[in-house]
């Protein structure tokens, strides 16, 4: 008979052992699941953050953008406003050689200061060319940058959403007792 009652609480307490580890696993299981919610959370944050940051980044970068190309269509209309003038005071200088031999003198003093204007005209439109075409690669790599952070932030985006999770499974318990 103690054999029996012995048996039977060697088998009662290796019973009893299993569903209390499981029960163990089970509750570690839950714990880290809880913290890779919560580093998951830290995560989704910090990349909201970022993405809250390149767009008012993009919003500077467009703004700077939009004074630029401003700069650049007045820049134009001062070159072509100096063209014009070129273009009339060389219509001047051909009105001049058609002139009579009594202004000749004076086409000479007149000629010497349009060529002069002509110069300084020249340089003008050399030093606004060079200023366009500064500005023309400073626009192109301000609309780099932009292109670039619109595709950074979709990465972002397309990165930061988390992983499905696989729900735990838990065992079935049973309630059953045998008499």
């Amino acid at each position: 008979m103690k054999k029996i009652i012995l048996s039977c609480l060697t088998v009662f307490a290796l019973t009893s052992c299993v569903p209390q580890k499981q029960f163990q696993e089970l509750e570690n299981n839950y714990y880290k699941a809880l913290d890779d919610q919560s580093n998951t959370s830290k995560d989704l944050t910090l990349a909201n953050l970022k993405i809250e940051n390149l767009e008012k980044d993009l919003e500077r970068t467009k703004k700077e953008l939009y004074i630029k190309d401003t700069a650049l269509v007045n820049a134009q209309r001062i070159i072509r406003a100096s063209q014009k003038e070129y273009d009339s005071s060389m219509q001047e200088l051909y009105s001049a050689l058609n002139s009579s031999g009594e202004k000749s003198k004076l086409f000479y003093t007149q000629m010497n200061d349009k060529e002069k204007q002509v110069a300084d005209l020249t340089q003008k439109v050399k030093d606004f060319e060079a200023k366009l075409d500064a500005k023309d690669n400073e626009i192109f790599n301000l609309k780099k940058q932009i292109l670039t952070m619109e595709i950074n932030q979709k990465v972002s985006a397309a990165t930061s959403t988390p992983a499905p999770t696989t729900p735990v499974k838990t065992p079935a318990k049973t309630t059953g007792t045998k008499k």
